[in-house]
């Protein structure tokens, strides 16, 4: 493993919850914008399951292929023995590399907080924290599937880093709250210091440059099939419309990973490979955003801006940080008239298509990279 002196050394804790597919892992495009946006300044020691092509082509980056659960739920508890490797190897033999995990590192960076690694991290060194995803009561006591069982690992985790960076203000807030139903005020203070929102911003080479001649007439829902975003309900609401009118199709671009299938022929359940999938956004008419019970980003929805597909939010707090003037629903009569007027009114279409580009480039300008790079770098 190299020693890499005129850099700033990151080892990052991943967060990866596709193991089926780690190229279509939205962890992977979010670290890679954002070791794009940070410059040269650093060398980043990436673990993964397997190496990954939008990271390949970065000299600065160095892929780590360890034991690692690719699972969404199963890896917040499964702490590997080869990170515990990659964390201490260089401190226990300072001046020797002694196996495939020797990494000489200055600072942490941690996308799972769930993973408690303070005791594992030598002198003290910082450790910078970037959460994509809290098991709060509110949405992850719905899955039946972990219920939230692992709040107060994430919280311990929380306190144990120099900041921890989370979607939205609103998510801060809701992680706090459901906090003080566990832990005293001194504990609560230090939280609101550690926990701080950072909004995902948006790759600028990725907004398009040219509006499609011609666009399919799909309705699309791009984000994971589960009860959090809201699928269910996104099904029941579309059969509804299609008795309405059938001038549509609808596209669920994830409803192959989950082995969902429809009968319908209106109804595309086809998945597509990463370039394949921003090339598909562009060709579709407009996407639906249920609520997130979650109250995280939403890059579903800032991938169909960024292509100039508009996009139709449900009304929740979380949403509008990310388009505080956007299009919003609050119930299905909103947004069956949205829809309808979407489909049926070409002057309305295009203005939002402006909109959205307009809005993409907005949301590609994040001031607040410097802010995490001093943090890096200290």
């Amino acid at each position: 493993m190299p020693i890499v002196n005129n850099y700033r050394n990151i080892l990052v804790i991943p967060n990866i919850t596709n193991s089926k597919n780690p190229e279509m892992d939205s962890f992977f495009d979010v670290l890679n914008q954002q070791i794009t946006n940070l410059g040269n300044e650093f060398y980043w020691y990436i673990p993964v399951i397997k190496p990954v092509k939008i990271l390949s082509d970065k000299t600065n980056v160095k892929q780590i292929p360890i034991n690692l659960s690719g699972n969404m739920f199963h890896m917040r508890v499964s702490f590997p023995i080869d990170m515990i490797k990659l964390l201490q190897s260089s401190t226990l033999s300072p001046n020797k590399v002694t196996n495939d995990f020797w990494v000489k590192y200055d600072v942490v960076y941690s996308h799972l907080p769930d993973w408690n690694i303070r005791r594992f991290v030598p002198n003290n060194k910082s450790i910078i924290g970037y959460a994509h995803w809290w098991e709060m009561e509110l949405c992850n006591g719905k899955s039946n599937l972990n219920n939230f069982l692992n709040f107060e690992r994430e919280i311990l985790g929380a306190l144990q880093m120099k900041i921890l960076y989370v979607n939205t203000k609103t998510q801060k807030k809701h992680i706090i709250d459901e906090a003080s139903m566990v832990f005293n005020d001194r504990i609560l203070n230090e939280l609101e210091k550690i926990i701080q929102p950072f909004y995902l911003s948006i790759p600028e080479n990725l907004i398009i440059k040219q509006i499609p001649q011609k666009r399919e007439r799909t309705i699309l829902f791009n984000h994971r099939c589960t009860h959090d975003k809201g699928y269910h309900t996104f099904v029941k609401q579309i059969f509804k419309y299609r008795e309405l009118r059938t001038d549509f199709n609808v596209w669920i671009s994830q409803a192959d990973k989950y082995c969902i299938q429809f009968n319908e022929k209106w109804i595309d359940t086809h998945s597509v490979d990463k370039s394949d999938y921003y090339k598909s956004i562009s060709q579709c008419w407009v996407t639906i955003v249920p609520s997130d019970s979650h109250f995280g980003w939403n890059i579903s929805a800032t991938d169909s801006l960024m292509r100039g597909t508009p996009v139709i939010f449900e009304e929740c707090e979380n949403y509008r940080e990310i388009y505080p003037n956007g299009l919003f629903y609050k119930n299905q009569t909103e947004l069956f008239e949205i829809l309808d007027r979407l489909l049926d009114d070409e002057i309305f279409y295009h203005k939002w298509v402006i909109n959205s580009i307009n809005h993409a480039k907005v949301l590609s300008n994040n001031s607040q990279y410097d802010e995490l790079k001093q943090h890096l770098l200290g």
